[in-house]
Formats: structure tokens, sequence, C-alpha cells
């Protein structure tokens, strides 16, 4: 095992063996719940990020800079005093924690690494070899930057990202080695990694694949001004485009909830607008995604009896509608290919989702019509209902995990009288 040699990005970028790994060499955890350092060091490189004109310019990596900064790392510390509060309940960090982070979602390492180091856990974090973004290069010289400074050398034993290639070896001795593992990857990446050997307290935390929705008010749609229909098919473009539909929580299937009138005056509104959105912000080689549309449409067609027909369709969007979305057997291929189902009541989604599905979006839903979407699909699915534009918002209760929670070993106390 001592030969197994590997690239560590940070905190120092070189190549080594896994047995040199600082993280898992100190297993004295200094650092208890939510200390101050890790979000003093968290602010810090949200400011390195939004400060950087190459970095603040793409809208996924400016939310990351905002998602880090004091103020909101702050809020989530206040949302969950329950952790450090207790009289009889002491909470530590649970131990090292090996995260397997997805290639689909470039920036999910940082919110995952944040979560779990705010709770005072050791992380190791492996980063596929195929990525090769420069953009994410720059944020690993940031962090690398941010660990050298004196006040924030404690965390270069808390923070260790590496890149390997699909090693069992590798994979199996960071298993054995972590307390806990977080799983981003998927069903394939899950069945994988559950073949490796772990301790028998190792707590796995697993995300597996994932399809999310948007629904949409037609009615209240259609009544607002030109200016506020784009900037909705600007938000929706961004849930939708921004990792091409291959995030768990970008919309592949979009309900119209409305009459029929309704719901036609919709379909050519906003079809327009996000096809014009598309096709000046989308980058993407056309002649590939428009044969790969063409050629998902025939498979749909070929094995779902539901395709009803094709409502619009362009290069940069299609727009299929459904007479019942199947989810078991529905996929979009991405680069705005969107699945369409007729809503008379917002009741009727409880025979539509399943537990595949993570995340709602919506738009012109009453305070009424969210108690029901919440009610209808208790333990059916859908476990993010959030405003559209807001999909890939990254929160710390993530497909109905509160994972601070999850990261934290909760000791029983009983205080002498």
């Amino acid at each position: 095992m001592t030969d197994l040699e590997i690239l560590q990005i940070t905190p120092e970028r070189k190549k080594l063996f896994i047995t040199e790994l600082k993280v898992l060499n100190k297993r004295n955890f200094k650092l208890p719940v939510f200390d101050p350092i890790v979000v003093s060091f968290f602010n810090n490189l949200s400011k390195s990020i939004l400060a950087d004109s190459d970095l603040n310019k793409v809208a996924a990596l400016a939310a990351l800079g905002f998602w880090l900064r004091k103020s909101h790392i702050n809020q989530i510390i206040a949302e969950n005093q329950h952790i450090t509060n207790s009289k009889k309940i002491h909470s530590s960090p649970l131990g090292v924690v090996f995260h397997i982070c997805p290639s689909n979602v470039d920036t999910m390492f940082l919110y995952s690494l944040a979560i779990s180091l705010l709770v005072g856990n050791k992380n190791i974090l492996r980063i596929s070899q195929r990525f090769s973004d420069p953009l994410i290069e720059k944020i690993f010289e940031l962090i690398s930057d941010n660990l050298k400074k004196e006040e924030f050398k404690l965390l270069q034993e808390y923070i260790c990202i590496v890149s390997y290639g699909h090693n069992n070896e590798i994979n199996e001795y960071f298993s054995g080695k972590a307390d806990a593992r977080i799983i981003w990857g998927g069903d394939a990446t899950i069945n994988t990694f559950k073949t490796f050997a772990t301790g028998t307290r190792t707590r796995d935390i697993a995300f597996a694949d994932r399809i999310s929705c948007s629904i949409f008010n037609t009615k209240a749609f259609n009544k607002e001004t030109s200016e506020t229909k784009k900037e909705l098919a600007r938000k929706f473009f961004n849930d939708s485009y921004t990792f091409d539909q291959k995030g768990c929580s970008s919309p592949q299937f979009i309900f119209l909830l409305g009459k029929a009138e309704d719901n036609k005056i919709f379909e050519k509104d906003f079809y327009d607008l996000l096809s014009y959105f598309s096709s000046h912000n989308y980058n993407n080689d056309i002649a590939s995604i428009a044969s790969m549309k063409l050629n998902k449409l025939v498979e749909d067609s070929i094995n779902e009896q539901n395709v009803n027909s094709v409502i619009k369709e362009s290069n940069y969007l299609y727009f299929l509608n459904m007479d019942q979305i199947n989810h078991d057997l529905i996929h979009s291929c991405g680069a705005g290919y969107f699945y369409v189902q007729q809503l008379n009541e917002i009741n009727q989604i409880q025979e539509l989702i399943n537990k595949k599905v993570q995340t709602a979006t919506y738009f012109g839903l009453s305070d009424n019509e969210l108690i029901q979407l919440c009610d209808v699909s208790n333990g059916l699915g859908i476990d993010r209902i959030v405003p559209v534009g807001s999909a890939l918002d990254f929160e710390y209760i993530w497909d109905g995990f509160n994972l601070l929670d999850e990261l934290t070993s909760k000791k029983w106390v009983i205080q002498n009288k």
C-alpha cells in the first residue's frame, strides 16, 4: 500500500504516497464544532473568489463566493444551535470524512468541504483526474494560498484535496480510514464504493441519481410585465443550463399549472424568451447537441408511449408534451431538452412524482398551493421547494439530510447535580 502515489492538490500541490498525507497522520482534533477560525477561513476565501475578475463573472462561482461569506455561514450556525446548545448532548467532530466529489457539478467539492469542516472534521476530497477546468484550478490555488497564512495553518491538517484515477486500492484505503464518506457521484459511484470495506461504524451519506422539475402557474406568468418574464427566463436558464441539466437540482421537466388557453400562451412566450436567451448565452457545439436531442427524441418516442407531441424545438431548446411522465424511464439528455406536463390543480402532482424527484422550483404558486405541494409529496418525493432561479443554491439540508447533524458525533453527558 505504501507505493500508491497520488497527486495532492492542497494544502500543497505535489505527488506523494497515500500514507504520507498529513490529514491521516495527525489524529488529534483541535477544532470544536463551529470554530470561528473556520468561519474566518471561508470568509477570506469568499473575498478572494469575489475579488477575482475571472471567477466573479461566472454565475456558479459568484454564487459560491457569496455562500461562503461570514454572514451566511453565521446564519447557518444560528439555524443549527440545537447541535451545541443541549445540556445533555455534547457535539463533537465525527472524525475523518472522505468526499467522493462529482465531476458534473464542479463547485460541489467546496460546499461539501465547508459543511464538514464547519463541524470540525478532517477532510479528504477526491477530485477526478479528468477534471481540467482552469477556473476551478484557480480556486484550488486560492485555498492553498489561504492555508499558508499563519492564522489558518492549523487547517492544513484538515483540508486535503487529492486527484487520482480509478484505483480500487486507493479508494479502499481511504474508505477504511474514514469515519464518514460523502458519495456525490450518483447510483453507479455509490454501488462501486459499497464494494469497498469500511469500518463497522463508518457513516455513508450517499447522493443517488436524482431529477428535478419546475412548476409554473401559467395565468400568473401571463399577467407579468415583459421585463419580469425576461428575468424569469434568465433565472430558469441559469437553473437549467449552468451544468447542462446534469446537476441533480437542474430542472428536466416542467409542470404547467393552469387552463389550456393559459398554458398555450405561456408555452409560446416562455419558449421564445428562453430560446432567445439560450441562443445568446449557451456555448456549445450546436451541431452535436442538435443531433443528440434528435436521437433522444427518437429514443423517447420508441420507449415511451406517453410522448404526445413536440411543442417547440430548436437547436437550443426542445419542449416535449407528455401525457404522463414516467421518472423511472425518462431522463433528459441535457442541452435544453424538457418534458412538459399539464396540471389542472396542484394535487395532481401526487401521481406524477416519485423518490427520484429532488427539487421543485416554482413561479406563481400561492402559499396555500405551496402547503398543498408539501402535503401531497410527503413520503413520495421532492426534498426541496424553491423559487425559479434558486435550483442550484446549496443548503446544509440536502436530499433530506441535515449534513451538519450527520457529520457530528453526539456524546450523552450527565453532569454532576
